[in-house]
């Protein structure tokens, strides 16, 4: 494939460019994320060799970088989980994905969106405001009978007292659903509410190879912004 071509279809924009900076990610290291997501599909594994990569360097800049260097780019990629390495053949072939942007974004918001439910129960219980109280509880059972129905529907069953799950958001007990699914179901999990309660209280979806599962599974539906409302 021609260079321009290479350039004009490298899926690289401005919020990458942010990330980039935000993160003090080194020219360097950016050329070597821009080169391996041309290896492949983003979230698909990929066996590149940094040699290569280096060759290619080599031409475009008239000189190549050095071993330690190369590792220090390639370290620092992982270092900010841009790159997931699935297996090392050696020091400088492996088997790795490279995370789409988007995977980038929700553990920091999922973080964010705790502590300010946090923050928001603390000031209700502070300020001792009757209204916020009444409308927490009132979206809590509005949540327990959703959940309810939705757990429900697929076979599983919660006594009204776990409000652990029941009273959990939404799309968090439609998440766990999913992945309980994507795990087997009944066929290979013997104790279907353990494991929904087991996923809600650690946010299993968030994990790697979970969040690029979903990803490119619902990335490209409208049911993507029902299961992460955040973004």
């Amino acid at each position: 494939m021609p260079e321009n071509s290479a350039l004009i279809n490298l899926p690289w924009t401005e919020e990458h460019e942010a990330f980039c900076y935000q993160h003090h990610i080194t020219p360097a290291a950016k050329t070597l994320w821009q080169w391996l997501m041309r290896q492949g599909e983003i979230s698909s594994e990929i066996e590149p060799s940094l040699a290569e990569f280096n060759e290619w360097v080599a031409k475009a800049r008239g000189k190549a970088y050095s071993h330690n260097y190369l590792k220090k780019i390639f370290d620092q990629l992982v270092e900010h989980r841009v790159i997931q390495v699935v297996k090392q053949y050696s020091w400088k072939i492996f088997k790795l994905l490279v995370r789409p942007l988007e995977w980038l974004k929700p553990l920091k918001k999922a973080r964010e969106k705790k502590l300010q439910n946090h923050n928001s129960s603390y000031d209700s219980q502070a300020s001792n405001n009757k209204s916020v109280v009444e409308g927490s509880t009132q979206q809590q059972h509005s949540n327990s009978e959703v959940n309810s129905e939705l757990l429900n529907e697929a076979g599983i069953h919660f006594d009204s007292e776990v409000i652990e799950v029941l009273e959990a958001p939404i799309h968090e007990v439609k998440l766990a659903i999913i992945m309980f699914n994507l795990r087997g179901g009944f066929e290979k999990i013997s104790n279907p509410e353990g494991f929904i309660r087991g996923c809600i209280r650690g946010q299993w979806w968030l994990h790697p190879r979970n969040y690029n599962a979903l990803l490119q599974k619902y990335g490209n539906s409208t049911e993507w912004n029902e299961l992460f409302p955040s973004g």
